[in-house]
């Protein structure tokens, strides 16, 4: 396996979004590096993107581009519908038409012919 490849694989260990877990607090493994989008209570870092740090008890370490680190509720950080085979993780964030939840989509639910428009939540 070349260098380019193994970097490769880093990036194949973190989670996106699914059925199942759409948070990062549905994730029962948190991996250093997760990419992550804030939906969190600092508005200045609201729809940013970061990368999951630490955790402890109930809070989500994240990392900014910029180097800053902030704490959040680990169900404020949603998990990207893909990550491409450069490690850019793909966010596709949608707010749930019946409750104004925001959520991310699945891949699979991103490439459907119809886009999903309620949470998983309010979904029939």
């Amino acid at each position: 396996m070349s260098n380019e490849d193994s970097s490769n694989a880093e990036f194949l260990q973190f989670d996106c979004a699914r059925d199942s877990q759409r948070t990062l607090k549905d994730l029962l493994k948190k991996q250093l590096g997760q990419p992550v989008c804030v939906i969190g209570h600092n508005d200045d870092r609201k729809g940013q993107e970061a990368v999951f740090q630490n955790f402890n008890v109930r809070l989500a370490v994240v990392k900014f581009p910029d180097g800053k680190t902030l704490g959040y509720d680990p169900l404020e950080l949603l998990l990207p519908c893909e990550i491409h085979e450069d490690g850019t993780a793909y966010f596709e964030i949608r707010q749930c038409r019946m409750c104004d939840q925001t959520f991310p989509l699945t891949s699979d639910e991103f490439w459907a012919d119809v886009e999903r428009v309620e949470c998983p939540e309010c979904a029939p």
